[in-house]
C-alpha cells in the first residue's frame, strides 16, 4: 500500500462507511502529520530554501508549483477534517478523492522533476546535511516514534482493506 493508496478503501463503497468510520479520523491524522507536516515540512523548510539558493526559481518554477500544490492539499485535508466532522461520507470522499487524485500526481513531479532536478544542483555533501535535517525535524516537529507510529497505521489498514 503506498500513499496514493490510502484514500481509496473510502471511495469504493459508502453504504458500508460504518465499517470504515473508524479509521477516517486515522486517516485524516497520517495525511495532516506524515504528508503535510513531515513530508511536506521538510520540503518546504530545506529542500526548497535549498534549490532556490541554488537558482531554482520558486515563482514560476518548478518549487512554485509544488508550494500550491501543497495548499491545494492542505485545502482538502481541511474539508476532509470539516466533512468527518460534519459526518458528512459523500463529501468527506469527494474532498478524499481529489486529496488522493493531487497526491498521486504531486508525487509523480517529485519524482520524476523535483528530484532529479534536485540532484543536478545540490552536491552529495549537502544532501547529506539536508538528510541529517530532516532526521532532527521529524525528531523535533512529529515527535520520536512518530514515524513509526504513521507506518504501522499503513499496515493496519493494508490489512482491514486487504490491499496488501
Amino acid at each position: 500500500m503506498d500513499i496514493c493508496d490510502i484514500c481509496t478503501p473510502f471511495l469504493i463503497d459508502i453504504s458500508g462507511y460504518k465499517v470504515l468510520f473508524q479509521y477516517y479520523g486515522e486517516v485524516v491524522y497520517f495525511l495532516k502529520t506524515f504528508a503535510d507536516k513531515c513530508h511536506h515540512g521538510k520540503e518546504e523548510n530545506y529542500l526548497f530554501k535549498e534549490l532556490v539558493n541554488k537558482g531554482i526559481p520558486n515563482e514560476g518554477g518548478p518549487v512554485g508549483v509544488m508550494l500550491q500544490e501543497h495548499t491545494q492539499g492542505r485545502e482538502y485535508i481541511a474539508q476532509m477534517t470539516k466533512f468527518l466532522e460534519d459526518k458528512n461520507i459523500s463529501s468527506f470522499n469527494n474532498a478524499a478523492d481529489q486529496y488522493r487524485d493531487l497526491l498521486c500526481r504531486h508525487i509523480d513531479k517529485e519524482n520524476n522533476v523535483l528530484f532529479m532536478m534536485a540532484d543536478n544542483v545540490i552536491d552529495e555533501q549537502s544532501q547529506s546535511l539536508m538528510f541529517e535535517q530532516f532526521e532532527q525535524y521529524e525528531e523535533t516537529v512529529i515527535g520520536h516514534g512518530v514515524h513509526e507510529k504513521l507506518h504501522a497505521m499503513i499496515d493496519t489498514w493494508a490489512k482491514a482493506f486487504d490491499m496488501e
